[in-house]
């Protein structure tokens, strides 16, 4: 097998990335003392959203309600959206990543309606996580990527069917509501135009 050098993007080498990192962790750390304010206010909550508050279909991946969920996204956020950014410039980074937010809630917001789940309230970045590991399987399909601890090594569209599969998985034993902006970002990311990810 071809061997690939892989190098950690340099913290500070884009300036998405790093704007990107001190919100998420800015607004996660304030959302657990502050009695639930911050997140009532950015979560996406369908309901909320056909009142007007339209904010909520950008606000609500940056905020992480875990340790362990707040530490994975700012590793993925770094290590693979930093990638990303040195290919693709923070410019191109940041309309896929703003496309694929907005398009998962739109979509979330849209079942809601019909299926009665409008007062879900969603925040994280496990759609982010997802889309950006999504992404990067599509921008270098032949470069592997070790996973628990090297015992499986997945590339392009492999790796692209496994980060589909979790999200599906979750929904089986958590229900298709909780998981609905997960599985629309998922889709967002797959069939997102190959045009608009080719390097520049």
């Amino acid at each position: 097998m071809k061997s690939f050098s892989f190098r950690l993007p340099r913290l500070g080498a884009s300036q998405l990335i790093s704007q990107w990192l001190v919100a998420v962790a800015i607004a996660s750390i304030i959302s657990q003392f502050d009695g639930g304010w911050l997140t009532a206010k950015l979560a996406l909550i369908p309901s909320r959203v056909w009142l007007g508050e339209v904010w909520r279909l950008v606000t609500w991946p940056f905020i992480e309600a875990g340790p362990m969920s707040l530490i994975l996204t700012l590793i993925v956020i770094w290590r693979f959206g930093g990638e990303l950014a040195g290919v693709w410039g923070d410019n191109r980074l940041q309309r896929y990543a703003t496309h694929v937010i907005i398009g998962a809630a739109v979509v979330t917001v849209l079942v809601s309606s019909v299926t009665g789940w409008s007062r879900i309230a969603r925040v994280g970045g496990l759609a982010v996580v997802d889309a950006l590991v999504i992404a990067w399987a599509r921008q270098f399909p032949s470069r592997p990527l070790n996973l628990f601890y090297g015992l499986l090594q997945l590339s392009g569209s492999r790796l692209i069917m496994v980060v589909f599969a979790m999200p599906i998985v979750f929904a089986i034993y958590f229900g298709p509501s909780v998981m609905a902006p997960e599985l629309a970002a998922c889709a967002i990311a797959t069939w997102y135009p190959q045009a608009w990810l080719r390097s520049r």
